[in-house]
């Protein structure tokens, strides 16, 4: 069956696909912030928009739209950077699975791509806890970033610091991946390259800009679309083992 656009259904067509047996939605939770001097803002939404199709595509589920505003105030010293509280954020999370489980919906996956939703996403869950008719599968464990980069020491001889957190190595080659034409690898420069996991207390606290004024975790001079092709590979095989 693969994946089908649930915004770009009619809603007879969506119930169409749920009666022959189609109920489960994808959704990311992706973010509008800073990725350094050499990515767009759009950077968390556009991997959310694609996680969430490969997912559904091993599913045969909905792809619903990504939430493309998060919980990005650690980014807000960087111009054009949007963010929501958490009060607001647990609020959209609450509405979103109410509003499918009421749409005839049985299974639903929310798949955070930017760090900063993770935390909120489980507390958000956790506040809202059961809702009758619909199963709830979510991917909230921060340490699957770390196994991005350990893969890239591991395989690519990427060093944890240079594959970093936030627009460096790993994340740079999985856009670069899927949409080249976006990474300026020519502006990118090293940022943080100190222990990524010591930093995200100050990171999560004081802001990212405490820590590189650039805005990089990492640094993603040896970022390469064939490197981001087996980060996505690793981040599918993580993700369907939490929400398959």
């Amino acid at each position: 069956m693969g994946a089908v656009e649930l915004d770009r259904m009619t809603w007879p067509e969506v119930q169409a696909e749920q009666a022959r047996g189609r109920d489960t939605v994808v959704i990311a939770f992706g973010a509008t912030e800073q990725h350094g001097p050499h990515m767009p803002l759009a950077t968390d939404a556009l991997l959310g928009d694609h996680l969430a199709h490969v997912v559904a595509e091993h599913l045969d589920a909905f792809v619903a739209p990504t939430v493309r505003i998060g919980c990005s105030e650690h980014h807000l010293e960087f111009p054009g950077t949007l963010s929501v509280s958490e009060e607001t954020f647990h609020g959209v999370v609450a509405d979103i699975v109410r509003s499918l489980a009421r749409g005839g919906f049985g299974r639903l996956v929310l798949l955070p791509t930017h760090g900063g939703n993770f935390g909120p996403l489980a507390a958000a869950l956790e506040s809202l806890g059961p809702v009758p008719g619909i199963e709830i599968r979510s991917l909230t464990d921060l340490s699957a970033l770390f196994t991005i980069a350990q893969l890239g020491e591991e395989e690519h001889g990427v060093p944890l610091g240079e594959g970093g957190v936030h627009a460096g190595e790993w994340e740079t080659s999985m856009l670069m991946a899927i949409h080249p034409q976006l990474v300026h690898l020519e502006r990118g420069e090293p940022g943080y390259t100190g222990d990524a996991q010591a930093a995200i207390g100050a990171i999560f606290g004081a802001g990212v800009h405490t820590v590189a004024e650039n805005g990089v975790i990492g640094d993603p001079a040896r970022a390469s679309a064939e490197h981001g092709a087996r980060y996505w590979d690793k981040v599918l095989e993580v993700a369907l083992a939490e929400v398959g």
